[in-house]
């Protein structure tokens, strides 16, 4: 019996392999035989796992236009380097350093607004972070383990000195103040760099280092069964990402076109979502004739927005492209309503989220520490109905001013990556 898209989505999300962090763990288990190193048996089994991966950027069900299926190629390369880091770079946990995003690896539906750090933990072990909090809008840090959310610590609860500098201890025995406790399943302590004012805010710099006395253990030498199992579970990684970003965008697809669910989140799956943020995916349709209008009144909350990402579950270019909105970022009617405007083409509307070039695709809002939980509606219209259905004050901008917002979107991206090299 064939497995249904809902079977398929929720057996991808369980894959045991198909989460960061799966190849590095690889390396430093039982392993796989010499002998299926030494015949090239393993690197066909990731040929094959490969070859599966592509077979969905093929499939009829995906999208058919050249960029999407571009697009579908490319998330097979970033899953690669995901994994292939994972083999290559010092991803110690004992020796730790945060890896920081650079823009160009998007997976999971990334955040535009955010700036990403991973670095690897061990349990038992106890860490400190110390570094400044800066004017960054949200600083969050989480312990990950798989693809489940183990604790979560919001910066603004840190005791501060003056200065804005800070440090947080993380595992070892409880203790007042700046803690986190390290779960025995923990993985990956992540960290969040939420940006509102794109033009004033900068990103919090941020130390780590492994102070208990096991700190001078000799580094792990992958041997070579465990070369064998990390090129296993590259190939596992990969496929299982793959299947379960198409698979979701599927789901949403035939299930909520063109609107958000009646309910937030994603399905069963955690995928490591902070507990204090809800979040709801739905899936635009277009037309090139066609607009998507999203309305909704925000909750108070300390951060929100509305993105716009790929069949593949990747963000837009929201550096060239206004394809993402927050709070601070977008103009709300005398009513308190936020009204937005998805389309291919610029309407000349402030809140215009332009698809990039694209038809179709998924739409994600985040409410982050909100009074309550809002889902957006939506109505689909010809682009020359637009403005007989907005509000007669919906702010409005020419030419010039949509050139200045996106030059302004370049050089905060500029900042965001160069300050964390």
């Amino acid at each position: 019996m064939s497995r249904t898209p809902e079977q398929k989505a929720a057996d991808a999300a369980a894959t045991p392999g198909g989460w960061p962090g799966a190849v590095l763990a690889a390396g430093g288990g039982p392993g796989r035989p010499v002998t299926e190193l030494m015949s090239g048996a393993v690197w066909n089994e990731l040929l094959d796992e490969l070859r599966r991966a592509g077979e969905y950027i093929t499939s009829k069900r995906a999208p058919a236009t050249s960029l999407d299926r571009a697009e579908g190629f490319r998330h097979l390369g970033v899953l690669l380097k995901i994994g292939l880091e994972e083999m290559l770079v010092d991803w110690d946990p004992d020796r730790p350093r945060f890896h920081w995003s650079d823009g160009t690896v998007k997976w999971g539906l990334d955040c535009s607004d955010a700036l990403y750090a991973l670095v690897p933990v061990r349990p038992g072990g106890v860490y400190r972070v110390h570094g400044r909090r800066a004017s960054v809008h949200f600083l969050g840090f989480q312990l990950v383990g798989q693809l489940s959310a183990l604790s979560d610590r919001d910066a603004d609860t840190l005791e501060l000195a003056r200065d804005g500098s800070f440090e947080l201890i993380i595992g070892g025995e409880p203790r007042e103040g700046n803690w986190m406790p390290l779960d025995a399943n923990a993985t990956t302590l992540t960290v969040r760099q939420f940006f509102y004012d794109w033009e004033n805010e900068e990103p919090a710099p941020l130390w780590i280092e492994r102070i208990d006395a096991a700190e001078s253990r000799e580094p792990d030498v992958v041997a070579p069964t465990g070369i064998a199992a990390q090129l296993a579970a590259l190939g596992i990684f990969v496929r299982a990402g793959t299947e379960f970003w198409a698979e979701s965008s599927i789901l949403k697809r035939d299930g909520n076109r063109n609107r958000f669910p009646d309910d937030h989140g994603i399905g069963s799956a955690a995928l490591a979502s902070q507990k204090y943020q809800s979040f709801g995916i739905g899936y635009f349709s277009l037309q090139d004739d066609e607009t998507l209008i999203v309305t909704v009144t925000p909750p108070r909350a300390k951060y929100w927005s509305l993105h716009l990402g790929n069949f593949w579950g990747e963000s837009l270019d929201y550096v060239n492209h206004q394809s993402s909105l927050n709070g601070h970022q977008a103009a709300l009617d005398a009513d308190g309503v936020f009204r937005a405007v998805i389309s291919r083409r610029d309407p000349g509307i402030a809140n215009w989220l332009d698809t990039a070039g694209r038809n179709e695709g998924v739409m994600i809002y985040r409410w982050n520490q909100a009074d309550g939980s809002p889902i957006p509606s939506t109505r689909l219209v010809r682009m020359d109905e637009v403005d007989e259905l907005l509000p007669a004050g919906t702010p409005r901008v020419d030419p010039a001013q949509r050139r200045a917002t996106i030059e302004m979107r370049r050089a905060h991206m500029r900042r965001r990556i160069d300050r964390t090299r």
